[in-house]
Protein backbone atom coordinates (compact mmCIF):
# COMPACT_ATOMS: atom_id res chain seq x y z
CA UNK A 1 0.00 0.00 0.00
CA UNK A 2 1.39 3.39 -1.02
CA UNK A 3 1.09 6.39 1.28
CA UNK A 4 0.08 9.79 -0.04
CA UNK A 5 1.02 12.96 1.79
CA UNK A 6 0.34 16.65 1.25
CA UNK A 7 0.99 19.72 3.37
CA UNK A 8 -1.15 22.84 3.69
CA UNK A 9 -0.14 26.19 5.12
CA UNK A 10 -2.30 29.27 5.53
CA UNK A 11 -0.62 32.19 3.76
CA UNK A 12 -3.00 35.11 4.33
CA UNK A 13 -6.62 35.32 5.37
CA UNK A 14 -8.02 31.92 4.44
CA UNK A 15 -5.75 31.46 1.40
CA UNK A 16 -3.90 28.17 1.66
CA UNK A 17 -0.85 26.89 -0.20
CA UNK A 18 -0.93 23.13 -0.61
CA UNK A 19 2.30 21.26 -1.29
CA UNK A 20 2.07 18.04 -3.26
CA UNK A 21 5.49 16.48 -3.90
CA UNK A 22 7.24 19.39 -5.69
CA UNK A 23 4.02 21.11 -6.78
CA UNK A 24 2.12 24.00 -5.23
CA UNK A 25 -1.63 24.54 -5.42
CA UNK A 26 -3.43 27.55 -3.96
CA UNK A 27 -6.88 27.15 -2.42
CA UNK A 28 -9.03 30.01 -1.23
CA UNK A 29 -12.61 30.97 -0.59
CA UNK A 30 -14.75 33.36 -2.59
CA UNK A 31 -15.05 36.94 -1.30
CA UNK A 32 -18.59 36.35 -0.01
CA UNK A 33 -17.13 33.64 2.26
CA UNK A 34 -14.21 35.75 3.52
CA UNK A 35 -11.60 34.83 0.91
CA UNK A 36 -9.90 36.68 -1.93
CA UNK A 37 -10.69 34.13 -4.66
CA UNK A 38 -6.96 33.47 -5.21
CA UNK A 39 -7.67 29.85 -6.18
CA UNK A 40 -10.35 27.18 -6.26
CA UNK A 41 -12.23 26.35 -3.09
CA UNK A 42 -11.52 22.98 -1.44
CA UNK A 43 -14.82 21.49 -2.74
CA UNK A 44 -13.91 22.69 -6.23
CA UNK A 45 -10.50 21.00 -5.87
CA UNK A 46 -12.30 17.78 -4.90
CA UNK A 47 -14.47 18.04 -8.01
CA UNK A 48 -11.40 18.90 -10.11
CA UNK A 49 -9.66 15.77 -8.80
CA UNK A 50 -12.65 13.68 -9.89
CA UNK A 51 -12.68 15.29 -13.35
CA UNK A 52 -8.92 14.92 -13.79
CA UNK A 53 -8.89 11.29 -12.68
CA UNK A 54 -11.83 10.46 -14.96
CA UNK A 55 -10.09 12.20 -17.87
CA UNK A 56 -6.86 10.27 -17.30
CA UNK A 57 -8.71 6.95 -17.19
CA UNK A 58 -10.73 7.90 -20.30
CA UNK A 59 -7.51 8.81 -22.12
CA UNK A 60 -5.91 5.51 -21.13
CA UNK A 61 -9.00 3.69 -22.45
CA UNK A 62 -8.94 5.68 -25.69
CA UNK A 63 -5.25 4.92 -26.23
CA UNK A 64 -5.74 1.23 -25.47
CA UNK A 65 -8.64 1.03 -27.92
CA UNK A 66 -6.87 3.07 -30.62
CA UNK A 67 -9.41 5.90 -30.48
CA UNK A 68 -8.25 9.29 -31.76
CA UNK A 69 -9.73 11.41 -28.96
CA UNK A 70 -9.78 14.10 -27.75
CA UNK A 71 -11.15 13.34 -24.29
CA UNK A 72 -13.26 15.94 -22.49
CA UNK A 73 -14.81 15.71 -19.02
CA UNK A 74 -17.44 17.80 -17.26
CA UNK A 75 -17.96 17.15 -13.54
CA UNK A 76 -20.66 18.61 -11.32
CA UNK A 77 -21.86 18.13 -7.77
CA UNK A 78 -24.18 19.67 -5.23
CA UNK A 79 -22.84 21.67 -2.29
CA UNK A 80 -25.35 21.22 0.50
CA UNK A 81 -25.48 23.55 3.51
CA UNK A 82 -26.71 21.41 6.39
CA UNK A 83 -24.71 19.38 7.01
CA UNK A 84 -22.17 21.08 4.73
CA UNK A 85 -21.19 18.37 2.31
CA UNK A 86 -20.48 17.82 -1.40
CA UNK A 87 -22.72 15.12 -2.85
CA UNK A 88 -24.47 13.80 -5.93
CA UNK A 89 -21.43 13.80 -8.20
CA UNK A 90 -22.07 13.65 -11.94
CA UNK A 91 -19.35 13.06 -14.52
CA UNK A 92 -19.87 13.32 -18.26
CA UNK A 93 -17.00 11.94 -20.34
CA UNK A 94 -16.71 12.49 -24.07
CA UNK A 95 -14.27 10.31 -26.01
CA UNK A 96 -14.26 11.38 -29.63
CA UNK A 97 -14.58 8.42 -31.96
CA UNK A 98 -16.01 6.08 -29.31
CA UNK A 99 -18.22 3.52 -31.06
CA UNK A 100 -21.58 2.81 -29.34
CA UNK A 101 -20.65 -0.86 -28.83
CA UNK A 102 -17.66 0.17 -26.67
CA UNK A 103 -19.58 2.61 -24.43
CA UNK A 104 -20.25 0.09 -21.61
CA UNK A 105 -16.63 -1.04 -21.65
CA UNK A 106 -15.49 2.60 -21.47
CA UNK A 107 -17.87 3.34 -18.56
CA UNK A 108 -16.60 0.33 -16.64
CA UNK A 109 -12.97 1.33 -17.20
CA UNK A 110 -13.39 5.05 -16.40
CA UNK A 111 -15.55 4.14 -13.40
CA UNK A 112 -12.49 2.50 -11.83
CA UNK A 113 -10.76 5.87 -11.49
CA UNK A 114 -9.21 6.13 -8.02
CA UNK A 115 -11.03 9.32 -7.04
CA UNK A 116 -14.41 7.99 -8.17
CA UNK A 117 -13.85 4.73 -6.30
CA UNK A 118 -12.83 6.69 -3.20
CA UNK A 119 -15.94 8.88 -3.30
CA UNK A 120 -18.14 5.80 -3.68
CA UNK A 121 -16.48 3.93 -0.79
CA UNK A 122 -17.27 4.27 2.88
CA UNK A 123 -14.32 6.10 4.39
CA UNK A 124 -13.26 7.62 7.66
CA UNK A 125 -11.19 10.68 8.50
CA UNK A 126 -8.99 10.56 11.58
CA UNK A 127 -8.60 14.13 12.79
CA UNK A 128 -6.10 15.31 15.42
CA UNK A 129 -5.92 18.98 16.40
CA UNK A 130 -2.73 20.06 18.17
CA UNK A 131 -1.67 23.30 19.83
Amino acid sequence: MAKLSVQARVRQGVQVEVGVRGHKVVADLTPDKGGRDAGPTPPELLLAALAACSAIFAQMFAQREGLPGPVEVQAEAELVDSPMVVRDFRVRVRIAGLPPEKREKAEAFVGRCVVSQTLCAANSVALVVEG
